[in-house]
């Protein structure tokens, strides 16, 4: 099975004429509160004028159903991403309101399996995150990937796609692939000085399909 990768935090034109020339198969935009995000009107003219080549992740965390369908209404993301504590049942809402795949991040935990068969019977796809200081996502900090075969293992009996995020770089990243994740999801391990680095995409990427 061929990794999927996602490159997210996509914030600048700039971003997105890079990510979209990459080996990503999805790019994620974030539109919750984070040193990253970006405004939907933005994102629509980078689209508008670069195309869309590759799969769009709209990264939203506890948002209302309204903020997401207005999002969703101005920019053509393929996949909306909940990264809050959406229950299953805010998340059959938002599919059937705006008829999109649904991911879930999910906290790495001891439950972590638990939480994996409870949300991948109405998610598409799940990325599991690790959790730093009370942090969740966006730490710059791997989780315990000790446990990773066994979340594959889970998703594969439920038929979902499962993500690996959070401080993956190159200087790790193939711990991580003797593991054999289904996806990883990188956003800080791409960049330098706060934008999207072609060298870092390029080396993870020589790592990630060797």
């Amino acid at each position: 099975m061929t990794v999927q990768i996602k490159y997210c935090g996509c914030q600048s034109e700039d971003d997105y004429k890079l990510l979209i020339e990459s080996k990503a198969d999805l790019i994620g935009f974030i539109f919750a509160k984070s040193k990253r995000k970006v405004d939907p009107t933005e994102v629509s003219s980078w689209i508008e004028k670069y195309g869309k080549p590759k799969k769009l992740v709209g990264v939203f965390q506890n948002a209302t159903l309204q903020q997401i369908k207005d999002v969703v209404n101005s920019v053509p993301i393929d996949i909306i991403q909940c990264h809050g504590t959406e229950s299953v049942d805010q998340l059959k809402e938002i599919r059937v309101h705006c008829n999109k795949e649904i991911y879930k991040a999910l906290p790495f935990s001891e439950s972590i399996i638990k939480e994996i068969e409870l949300y991948g019977k109405v998610a598409d796809g799940l990325i599991i995150d690790s959790v730093s200081q009370g942090q969740f996502g966006g730490t710059g900090i791997p989780f315990s990937w000790e446990e990773v075969p066994n979340m594959m293992k889970a998703s594969d009996g439920i038929g979902i796609t499962c993500f690996i995020a959070g401080g993956i770089k190159s200087e790790n990243v193939s711990e991580l692939m003797k593991l054999h994740p289904h996806g990883i999801d990188l956003s800080g391990g791409i960049e330098e000085n706060g934008k999207k680095s072609v060298q870092r995409i390029e080396t993870l990427e020589r790592m990630i399909m060797r």
